[in-house]
């Protein structure tokens, strides 16, 4: 059993971020970073746009930023967390400057600041068009420095443990290097382990991100709210035969892209006056209504009124994937689609991280902390992330001696599968493939509830399965989607419940709408 003062699970933007303020502050204190495959892995790394933050007190203000949050949020966005948020921007932006974060300047070696979709003032601090990588190069540098941090890599993550007296106090994890299972016990857990789009068929999240946050605290009762709220980017590229798509950042649709079907028709203004620079989910939700009415898989971007040069220059990594995959900007238009994106629900937390369990706290993407609401704001997930990791890393250097190092109850008792275990795969993608088809921000009660269908039929093979079986990497993502996909179902139809009052007649496969009185 590996023993240490806090555990951290994920080296995205916001476990990081916390390990290095904590180290800072206690370092005394022993640290545990765990990961599922090496640290450079994660959501964080794909950010292309950058950090929302009000940096030209003339042109824009704070005021206008909480504005825009709020009114992308759906008026659900809780309005105390949303100030504390946007607030705390440039303080965190200096941080990571400070830290070596090479942000992109303009003539004057002031930071450029971009526009994306929703925000009424160009706010988008950024690192060329590859700000997650860069800002990831500068935190794992720095965490790796501090001899009071250990990092796990490999290491994939089954359940939290509880103590005697209730609290978290560590998880068990499947070595998958060594094909082993390990306890790691500690005084407290902090969550940070990205996102869930990997649920889903079409994402733009790596491979990684298969919600274990929320599952593992799904299992030891946490709150969780908001699951219904996906996000999901209206333009990823489409290619044949893959997956995981190459998402084209919001900041191209500021830059003056336009978005067409097949015969060049500009449709997002039938559904806002902002066309183009309307937020993600009215774009994507516009976008997936021509997907139907068209019977076909894509739409497209067009650039081919843009300067080439220009585009180029701004953004060098898109630039060269598109031509990489054969698109000429000048006269091409490119394919793109909604894909998963985004979790803006997830476990419910307070101003300092903390869960509803004791000794248990999450940050970043897993944790729901009330400024998304129903829909992120573009480019407030990494300075959301920041922000919390900061507060959480200064209440826990405060009160982290109120916690004890406690032994804890469980006990992993199952054998290890040292095959591929191909089955929990294949159910992983049928699951996947599921959530896609009927489960997304346009889906209808009728699509929701032959998805719940599927997937609680999907539930009973794999508990089955689990039988025959010890544990593998496979079987853990396949409980963990299956926990997550039912769940997300759930909150979806409760939420349409709620909207549309209509009451899903379960029993009535045909007729599964009745309105209320």
């Amino acid at each position: 059993m590996y023993k240490s003062d806090v555990i951290i699970i994920g080296t995205g933007i916001a476990g990081l971020s916390f390990a290095i303020k904590l180290a800072e502050q206690r370092p005394e204190l022993t640290i545990s970073i765990l990961t599922k495959a090496r640290i450079t892995d994660s959501n964080s790394n794909y950010a292309q746009g950058g950090i929302a933050s009000v940096i030209d007190l003339i042109g824009d203000s704070y005021d206008a930023h909480i504005e825009d949050t709020l009114k992308s949020g759906g008026g659900i966005s809780d309005p105390i967390i949303v100030d504390l948020v946007i607030r705390s921007g440039p303080e965190r932006i200096n941080e990571l400057a400070h830290y070596g974060v090479d942000f992109t300047r303009d003539i004057h070696k002031n930071l450029d600041l971009a526009l994306e979709g929703g925000h009424s003032s160009p706010r988008i601090v950024h690192s060329v068009d590859n700000t997650g990588e860069v800002i990831m190069k500068t935190l794992i540098s720095k965490t790796t420095s501090f001899s009071n941090v250990t990092v796990f890599d490999h290491r994939f993550c089954m359940e939290l443990l509880k103590t005697k007296s209730g609290k978290i106090g560590g998880v068990s994890a499947l070595n998958t290097l060594e094909n082993q299972t390990e306890l790691f016990q500690s005084k407290l857990v902090v969550l940070a382990t990205g996102g869930i789009g990997q649920v889903y068929k079409y994402t733009t999240n790596p491979s990684i991100a298969t919600g274990d946050a929320i599952s593992m605290g799904l299992k030891v009762g946490a709150v969780v709210s908001n699951l219904n709220y996906i996000q999901f980017h209206p333009t990823a590229f489409v290619e044949k035969n893959k997956e995981q798509l190459f998402l084209i950042s919001e900041a191209i649709r500021g830059f003056g892209a336009h978005i067409v079907t097949k015969k060049g028709k500009r449709f997002l203004y039938d559904s806002d006056e902002r066309g183009e620079l309307a937020t993600r989910d009215i774009v994507s939700k516009a976008i997936f209504g021509e997907l139907k009415t068209s019977w076909t898989d894509h739409v497209y971007m067009d650039c081919r009124h843009l300067k080439i040069a220009a585009f180029k220059a701004k953004f060098p990594t898109i630039f060269a994937y598109l031509t990489s995959k054969g698109i000429d900007l000048k006269k091409d238009l490119i394919p793109i689609a909604p894909a998963a994106h985004y979790q803006c629900g997830g476990l419910k937390v307070n101003k300092h991280g903390q869960t509803s369990i004791e000794g248990l706290f999450a940050i970043g993407e897993c944790a729901e902390t009330g400024l998304h609401g129903a829909n992120r704001l573009a480019s407030n997930s990494l300075l959301e992330a920041l922000v919390f990791a900061h507060e959480a890393a200064d209440f826990i250097q405060q009160h982290i001696d109120d916690y004890k190092n406690e032994e804890v109850l469980n006990q992993v008792q199952e054998n290890i599968n040292e095959k591929r275990d191909e089955i929990s795969k294949n159910l992983v993608d049928l699951i996947k493939e599921t959530m896609s088809n009927y489960v997304t921000i346009a889906s209808d009660s009728e699509e929701l509830y032959s998805a719940k269908k599927s997937i609680n039929e999907l539930d009973q093979l794999i508990k089955v399965h689990k039988n025959d079986v010890g544990i593998s990497e496979n079987r853990l993502i396949a409980e963990n989607s299956i926990q997550l996909a039912k769940a997300i179902i759930e909150a979806m139809i409760n939420e349409l419940m709620k909207k549309k009052h209509v009451k899903i007649e379960q029993n009535h496969p045909k007729t599964m709408i009745s309105v209320n009185a």
